[in-house]
């Protein structure tokens, strides 16, 4: 991985004319948020990024990721990953997408994607270190108004709303995406999660439970789908963007 500024691109090696996903970043706003696009470039990023410099001005640094082997990403890889990107930014309480759509590519195999996604923590925790946090609102947090204006969005929902359209089913599994606290539980009827026997109300008081100190549950569980590990957090975007789509359409 590498952040680069705007003006760095040009001096992009050719070890960056590979496969490759990538991020663009805008400057953070006054209420915290903070602008982003995620893009794949099977071809080679640095070419990719050298037209983001004459087709797209709102970016001023970029994260870029590519594979560091011998046999790097292919086109399946990095179609894949642009996908998985953008559902983590889309969840995310302080980002601005500016991709119009969902990028699809559903073409890699389950096992393949496993290993994909141990590629995200990592990006994560990079994008904090240059300033741009990823994390999504939590169920039980407190939200200032004036300092996260976005994660007004999503605050008060909770996973019984989501059990109710249909995006999760209850009964179903429960998958930490939390490698170093690995565990499973079943989502309950009412919303809450029952874990090694115990029953908990919401998302969080479970992760807490096993993970044993402070920690957001819609980040930290996940549910297996066709397309792949699917965090709790991006079903949640998906409800409140479905919800908002709803709204429009009745007035």
């Amino acid at each position: 991985m590498a952040g680069v500024g705007r003006t760095a691109v040009v001096e992009l090696t050719v070890d960056w004319e590979s496969p490759g996903v990538y991020v663009l970043l805008d400057r953070h706003e006054p209420d915290g948020t903070w602008g982003c696009y995620v893009g794949k470039a099977p071809g080679g990023v640095r070419t990719r990024l050298g037209q983001h410099l004459k087709g797209k001005d709102h970016w001023t640094r970029a994260l870029l990721i590519r594979r560091d082997t011998t046999f790097g990403f292919n086109s399946a890889h990095v179609g894949w990953l642009e996908g998985r990107l953008y559902d983590l930014l889309e969840a995310a309480a302080y980002t601005r997408l500016h991709n119009g759509n969902r990028p699809r590519d559903e073409t890699l195999p389950p096992y393949e994607r496993a290993a994909l996604e141990s590629t995200v923590p990592p990006i994560r925790r990079v994008l904090s270190l240059l300033g741009y946090d990823t994390e999504t609102p939590d169920d039980q947090a407190t939200v200032r108004p004036a300092t996260r204006t976005r994660s007004n969005r999503f605050y008060g929902i909770t996973a019984k709303q989501l059990l109710d359209a249909d995006l999760l089913t209850a009964g179903e599994t429960l998958t930490s995406t939390n490698g170093v606290w690995p565990g499973t539980a079943v989502l309950l009827a009412d919303g809450g999660v029952e874990w090694n026997g115990a029953k908990y109300p919401t998302l969080s008081s479970a992760a807490v439970a096993v993970k044993g100190s402070a920690t957001n549950g819609w980040d930290f569980w996940a549910v297996d789908r066709p397309s792949g590990r699917v965090p709790l957090a991006t079903l949640r975007a998906r409800w409140l963007k479905q919800t908002e789509e709803a709204s429009t359409g009745d007035r």
